[in-house]
């Protein structure tokens, strides 16, 4: 094992000491971001201030939260597929696997090393990206239930940069090569991308409901503020985009946008035929009309956001386990004779 963690080292100190650098550097920048938006919490918060979203502080904060949910990506293509489909391509697995190591044992060395190395350096930025996030919402008000500041908590972070190490070397073992393996790891990641903020929406657990009074945002040509910086869902729930927009009237009944669209049209003035309204006439008084009073709108509650972050490490685990599985299968059918 000690020449192998010499081997590992002597092959991959490259990508190791750039990602410590880029580490070290990253996680010094967001210390700088967490401490100036805390000072700018204490001087305005969300709850007593209208930041508009274009804060310089707020914005640079967003954008590293998003560096580190995409880390892990980078983390594939340069750490996980090279080590087994360069060795591959440059035909020197067959001189390794006929010394004293076996196959096994190599691939065991290398990968546990590897995922050490950079569980420590992930582990380092989900604590820094966490306190972050937080730091985030109480100056914002945004929602730690969403989009990358979900990413942030949970440790997510710490399990993701692992699992997706292994994931890489797993595309390098099947595809023994290394840019059809970057092409793999690239599809998947993207499909990752496009199918997990459904499954959290509404994959997870199904979705909790609130019905909410109607107010002046719901109204066709809405300016933004019209709601007042009162968020549209409970503090740090996740709003379920996916599912149609439904109304509720005074008795608890629902009805669909559809619904609405045909009895009161789109708007002030194109309401629409058949309509309890003329031309003219108010949306709002024909929402009052109708008996109208509350939007049904389902969310994730914040109270299951832990739930949710130990559901999605429980994955990013199962990831790691059956790509490692995976590639050690590759490894036991590889011929060493001809690669």
């Amino acid at each position: 094992m000690r020449g192998l963690i010499w081997l590992t080292w002597r092959q991959h100190r490259w990508p190791i000491l750039a990602s410590a650098v880029l580490t070290a550097g990253l996680a010094t920048w967001m210390l700088v971001t967490t401490s100036r938006l805390r000072i700018l919490a204490d001087q305005c918060p969300a709850a007593s201030c209208e930041h508009g979203g274009v804060d310089k502080t707020a914005s640079f904060a967003s954008y590293q939260m998003n560096v580190v949910a995409f880390l892990p990506v980078l983390v594939a293509v340069f750490w996980g597929v090279p080590l087994l489909a360069r060795e591959f391509e440059q035909r020197t697995l067959p001189l390794a696997w006929s010394q004293d190591v076996s196959r096994q044992k190599w691939l065991l060395g290398k990968s546990a090393m590897l995922t050490v190395l950079i569980a420590a350096m992930a582990a380092v930025l989900a604590g820094v990206v966490a306190r972050m996030a937080h730091a985030y919402h109480l100056y914002t008000g945004d929602s730690l239930f969403e989009g990358s500041a979900f990413q942030a908590g949970g440790w997510l972070p710490l399990t993701l940069a692992p699992a997706w190490l292994a994931f890489g070397i797993a595309a390098g073992a099947a595809t023994r090569r290394v840019l059809p393996g970057i092409a793999v790891v690239g599809a998947a990641w993207v499909g990752r991308m496009s199918l997990m903020p459904h499954v959290r929406e509404d994959g997870f657990m199904a979705p909790a409901q609130w019905d909410r009074p109607i107010r002046s945002d719901d109204l066709p040509g809405a300016k933004p503020g019209d709601q007042g910086g009162i968020a549209r869902i409970p503090e740090n729930g996740m709003s379920v985009s996916s599912h149609p927009e439904i109304f509720v009237d005074a008795q608890g009944k629902h009805y669909t946008g559809h619904d609405i669209d045909l009895w009161c049209g789109t708007g002030p003035q194109n309401a629409a035929p058949g309509s309890k309204i003329g031309k003219g006439g108010d949306f709002a008084d024909c929402l009052n009309a109708h008996h109208i009073v509350a939007k049904a709108i389902e969310y994730q509650p914040a109270s299951r956001m832990g739930t949710f972050h130990l559901m999605e490490n429980g994955l990013n685990l199962g990831l790691f386990a059956a790509s490692l599985l995976f590639a050690w299968w590759c490894v036991r059918r590889a011929r060493t004779t001809t690669v």
